[in-house]
């Protein structure tokens, strides 16, 4: 008998199948991960709007003998004369003329004693961030 080589038809079709179905696995794959990127890049787009916001009112909070003058819903004013407000063009002001964030949908200020210290608390809302609810504590 003559030694067969080489390969056959069916052999042939069967790993073009196998090439196939590797090739779409891999396609899905990278196409669910291309989405999830996008979803990640949307989501975090304003983050640092809540960052910036968080560091200057962390820097009012550890200063020295510094309390509340005035709290509302919508801003506060400390002892230092620096007032931070929520203002109807979505974005958080410094004394009425520094923006320091942008993109807020809704920010609310409220404070109440607890065990001697002044806790303020920040319902922030940042467009395409879930809310987030923070308690800052005077250590005054």
């Amino acid at each position: 008998m003559k030694s067969q080589r080489g390969v056959t038809l069916t052999s042939l079709a069967v790993y073009i199948m196998i090439v196939l179905i590797v090739v779409g696995i891999l396609a899905t794959v990278t196409l669910n991960l291309q989405n999830n990127m996008k979803e990640i890049n949307k989501d975090g787009s304003n983050s640092p709007e809540f960052d910036k916001f968080n560091m200057y009112f962390l820097k009012e909070i550890k200063k020295e003998q510094n309390g509340i003058k005035e709290i509302s819903d919508n801003e506060v004013l400390f002892e230092s004369d620096n007032k931070y407000s929520y203002k109807n063009d979505n974005s958080i002001y410094l004394n009425d003329n520094i923006k320091i964030a942008e993109n807020i949908e809704k920010c609310n200020f409220s404070s109440n004693l607890v065990k001697g210290k002044t806790v303020i608390t920040v319902k922030i809302k940042v467009t395409g961030i879930e809310e987030k609810t923070i308690e800052y504590v005077l250590d005054n």
